[in-house]
Parts: structure tokens; C-alpha cells; sequence
């Protein structure tokens, strides 16, 4: 079964493309054009010139393009300081097999539940120094020589891995100016998502979350709302229902034990949960 992701109330199927690490870019690189896929580029070396529809910026270190299908879009490099970077090509595709012009901010949106500014929109992501190798070991899996022979079905997790790396970067960016004068918060979420990560079939109360970080518990909940767009518990099953799904694809566990497995001692009140996940029964879903 090929991997799909929901936008658009839709599950659509990840297709991946090609992956590169292309170096020593200089002068006019590409004619002014447009296609149905995306490009996820991020500038590791040198400098250029991009145009994204109708703006053109500044290509530089640090810099990460999110071209959306249907953008127009050109690039140059600079002869002197010429480009290097990494570059990701994929298609997302309904049932019927047609490309689709899903949009990745608007996916971000409503998996976290905020605002995503037009300034993230519309101008190339300026990652910051601690994250850029978070996002480049995305890149890094898709481009290891060991995946060159991966199965389609592989290579799409591995596109999907990055998605959620560069949703990850775009979402710290928002709440960092959502929660100006809060240092150390972050920091805190991390530790919080690690202890329910390694809790996952654990029950967990809030007392006991807001003690691992000497917050209250209202303002746990406040505070990782703003950071997540989840509270801690819906968090908590959104990880377990995560986990449920490749359970359910890659082992031949019964519903019942994966339900166990997952703290639930109920299996019907977890499919139930998993319905309202997926959006399918657990039954159907592995079924594909």
C-alpha cells in the first residue's frame, strides 16, 4: 500500500521524484516555468537569484523554497559564489491518479491549527541555525546511496519524513514569534513530547506532566496549544493513533492487541478513535 497523507479532506498518495544535491550552480539555471509537482529546496553553499511566481529573492545559506505545483519559477546562480543545494521532486495523487495542487501551508494550518503569516507564504523560509540539521538529515535519507533501489513505498515515507521535517521548521517559526519573551519554552515542549513518546501506552495526567516541567497544568495546556495546536492529551492520541497505523500496515497483529498495545483497554472505543483519525475503520485501513 502507498503512503498517503490527508489534504483537502482527501488522502492522496506521495509520489516521489528525484532528490539531489546539485552543486556549483552559476548563471541562468532553468527557463520560467511551471508543473504539477513540488519543489522542496534548501541552499546549503553560494548565492543566486530566484523567482517564485512573481517575486524574486535572494538565494542564500539557510534559505528553504517550498515550490507548491503550479508556481512559476526560474533560478540563477551567481557565476562567482555559484549555488549548492539539496532539492526534493514529488507528486501528490488522488484516487483516480491525478496530480493534485494540494497546498502545503494550508495542510499546516489545519494539522496545527494556526495562522501560517503571508510573510512564510510568500518568501523563502530562513531556517534557523539550530534546525538546519534537523531538516538536512530529511534530505540526507532521501539521497543515501542505501535507498537508490527502495521500493516506491519507501521512498514516499522518506518524502513524507521530509514534509513533516519542514512543517516542523515553518511551525517552530510561528511560535517563536507567537511567544516572544518565553526562553526556555520550547526547550520544555521538546522534553514533554519525549516523555509522552516513550509513554505512548502509558496512562498520563496532567498533574504529572506539569510537575516533569514545574508548570501549572493550566498553563501546560496553554502553553503547548500554542507551540503543538493540540492539547497534551490529544497529543498523546494523536501519537498513538500514528503508531496504529504502521501496526496496522506493517504487522500482523489482531486490532484487539494493537489496541492493548496502545493503552487502550476497550477495542471498540479505539477504533472508534481510529475512525475519527483516518477516517476509516482499523480493519479498512489495513486493508488499504
Amino acid at each position: 500500500m502507498s503512503l498517503r497523507v490527508q489534504m483537502d479532506e482527501r488522502y492522496l498518495r506521495v509520489e516521489h521524484v528525484t532528490t539531489d544535491l546539485q552543486r556549483a550552480r552559476g548563471g541562468t539555471l532553468t527557463n520560467r516555468h511551471r508543473h504539477p509537482v513540488y519543489h522542496f529546496m534548501y541552499v546549503t553553499e553560494g548565492e543566486g537569484s530566484f523567482l517564485v511566481n512573481d517575486r524574486i529573492t535572494k538565494a542564500e545559506p539557510g534559505l528553504l523554497y517550498i515550490i507548491q505545483p503550479g508556481d512559476w519559477h526560474q533560478f540563477h546562480g551567481d557565476p562567482e559564489r555559484p549555488l549548492h543545494n539539496a532539492e526534493c521532486t514529488f507528486l501528490l495523487r488522488d484516487e483516480a491518479d491525478n496530480a493534485v495542487r494540494a497546498d502545503f501551508f494550508d495542510w499546516l494550518e489545519r494539522r496545527r491549527g494556526v495562522r501560517v503569516p503571508a510573510a512564510l507564504r510568500e518568501q523563502p523560509i530562513a531556517v534557523p541555525a539550530r534546525l538546519r540539521p534537523f531538516l538536512l538529515e530529511g534530505f540526507a535519507r532521501l539521497l543515501d546511496p542505501e535507498h537508490r533501489f527502495s521500493t516506491p513505498e519507501r521512498k514516499s515515507l522518506l518524502v513524507a519524513d521530509l514534509m513533516l521535517r519542514a512543517e516542523e521548521v515553518v511551525w517552530r517559526l510561528i511560535a517563536a514569534d507567537a511567544m516572544p519573551g518565553r526562553p526556555g519554552s520550547a526547550e520544555e515542549i521538546d522534553a514533554l513530547k519525549r516523555h509522552l513518546s516513550a509513554r505512548i501506552a502509558e496512562p498520563v495526567r496532567l498533574e504529572e506532566l506539569a510537575e516533569l516541567v514545574h508548570w501549572t497544568p493550566n498553563y501546560l495546556c496553554r502553553v503547548f496549544k500554542a507551540h503543538t495546536g493540540l492539547s497534551p492529551l490529544s497529543y498523546l492520541r494523536r501519537l498513538r493513533m500514528t503508531e496504529a497505523e504502521k501496526l496496522l500496515l506493517y504487522t500482523d497483529h489482531p486490532v484487539a492487541a494493537i489496541a492493548g498495545m496502545l493503552g487502550y483497554d476497550d477495542p471498540s472505543y479505539f477504533a472508534r478513535l481510529f475512525r475519527m483519525h483516518s477516517g476509516r475503520a482499523p480493519g479498512a485501513y489495513r486493508r488499504g
